[in-house]
């Protein structure tokens, strides 16, 4: 059975959300700069998938899962907008962020995910940083997300709850990988050692 998260509201700026990994002390940072050239719907970067939307700014639902049977639909209403290949470069605890603030908060209304309601919260799942994952990202409304933002914004009609896209984000076990270390702390003595030569004569 496909473990789900809780249903999260992302704050869309600029036309894309990132989907990443948490960083956690004692790993190297890694930095992420997606390449927006392409015209290719997610981008992938070190600890994060990048989702490009249809509408400039707006809030969409989003709810991450990890399911062992690739290809499976969230449900019927559900179409797949693409698949991409990620491993995890922490620990492999993702959750979806708004585009400028943060982990998003919680949705303000359930959504069906795999025959179950996901309940509004912070949309998070852990992944064993041991495997790689095939990523399917599904989208609702997405079609005509664009023109029924336009329309509602001629008619001067547009509401803060007015949903014009739906994510789900599926990972699917795809691999093996050696899981990523923390780096090891360096020792004093060791630090000074590498500085200088050789370790300072009280700590020898």
């Amino acid at each position: 059975m496909p473990h789900i998260s809780r249903v999260g509201a992302v704050d869309i700026e600029y036309s894309h959300f990132p989907v990443g990994e948490l960083w956690e002390s004692g790993f190297e940072r890694r930095e992420a700069k997606p390449d927006f050239r392409t015209e290719e719907p997610v981008v992938v970067v070190p600890g994060q998938i990048v989702v490009t939307s249809r509408v400039q700014e707006h809030r969409a639902p989003v709810v991450l899962a990890v399911n062992d049977r690739a290809g499976e639909a969230p449900g019927p209403a559900w179409v797949l907008l693409t698949s991409v290949d990620y491993q995890p470069i922490y620990t492999g605890r993702m959750a979806a962020f708004d585009t400028m603030n943060g982990t998003a908060s919680g949705a303000t209304a359930p959504v069906e995910v795999f025959g179950r309601h996901a309940e509004p919260g912070e949309p998070i799942v852990d992944l064993n940083p041991a495997r790689t994952y095939r990523v399917q990202v599904w989208a609702q409304g997405r079609a005509g997300a664009r023109e029924r933002f336009d329309s509602a914004a001629q008619r001067e009609e547009r509401d803060g709850a007015d949903v014009f896209e739906s994510y789900v984000v599926v990972f699917v076990p795809s691999g093996t990988q050696e899981p990523p270390q923390p780096v090891r702390v360096e020792s004093r003595r060791e630090r000074l050692a590498r500085q200088h030569g050789k370790p300072p004569l009280n700590m020898r």
